[in-house]
């Protein structure tokens, strides 16, 4: 079994980023920067062994474009694993994801825990089928795929979406959401896989009222008219300790409301 990590970064010199990121096996790499340019090469992991890369430079820009070039790129993959710039691969997540695609056999998508040094954050300790409200709390570094369902269903990370875009985050929720519409076997299994360290967010900058109008465009893309609504209020209900010191709640739900009746004029937005 092939595990292939998809790494986006930006303005890279070299490639350095594969030994930084502790990566053990194939991957690609797409370094968003001011030349568009292709490099295949091998490199001998810790145990040893031979690993293909391609690193690929490139000056189109957001995030969403970077993994989808990615994706179609890693044409010996089996399994895709998401990876950012800002994170140390543990030594065995190779045979970490391996094994659990061998346990559960009829997985087309698995999430794993991470070790988090940016924030707080408890993953569950029991593997289980992911529902619609476990994407909302999965980040895109934890996912993992089988890449020939993801190219069979013809799914992919939103280009409108995503750090680069403008429009704030939540270009992984969208493409967890379209593999469930597209009843892929999606699971959560809790291994590690990799520690995240601290480092400054390319998107988020505090509780502002770009972030509240993105936030309400976002959850009307993702989640569509009617479900996003109640999506909103329960979120500026239940994360209101997070934000009380920047905004009032009313003032949050008008910004969200603001921003999900902004369709911003892209042709594929729903309506």
């Amino acid at each position: 079994m092939n595990v292939t990590v998809l790494l986006s970064c930006m303005h890279q010199r070299d490639n350095s980023i594969i030994y930084k990121s502790n990566i053990q096996t194939d991957c690609v790499i797409i370094n968003q920067c001011d030349i568009d340019s292709i490099e295949h090469f091998t490199f001998i992991n810790k145990a040893g062994k031979v690993c293909l890369a391609k690193f690929i430079s490139s000056t189109q820009r957001g995030v969403s474009k970077s993994r989808n070039m990615a994706i179609q790129h890693a044409s010996t993959a089996d399994i895709c694993l998401i990876c950012d710039d800002d994170e140390w691969l543990d030594d065995n997540y190779e045979k970490t994801i391996s094994s659990a695609y061998e346990d559960n056999s009829d997985a087309d998508f698995i999430s794993f825990a991470l070790i988090r040094k940016d924030i707080k954050k408890r993953y569950p300790l029991n593997r289980k089928k992911m529902g619609f409200k476990d994407i909302f709390s999965t980040s895109s570094v934890q996912i993992t795929f089988r890449r020939n369902k993801v190219i069979d269903k013809k799914i992919l990370f939103d280009e409108h979406m995503g750090s680069g875009t403008g429009n704030g985050a939540g270009e992984e929720n969208k493409f967890m959401f379209d593999c469930k519409k597209c009843k892929l076997n999606m699971y959560y299994v809790p291994a590690i896989i990799a520690t995240i360290n601290p480092g400054s967010s390319s998107w988020f900058r505090g509780y502002n009222e770009d972030y509240f109008i993105n936030h309400g465009w976002s959850s009307r893309r993702v989640l569509g008219s009617t479900i996003s609504l109640l999506y909103i209020i329960y979120f500026v209900i239940t994360h209101y300790k997070l934000y009380k010191k920047f905004l009032s709640m009313f003032d949050a739900l008008i910004l969200e409301l603001k921003g999900w009746r902004q369709i911003k004029d892209l042709s594929s937005a729903k309506k």
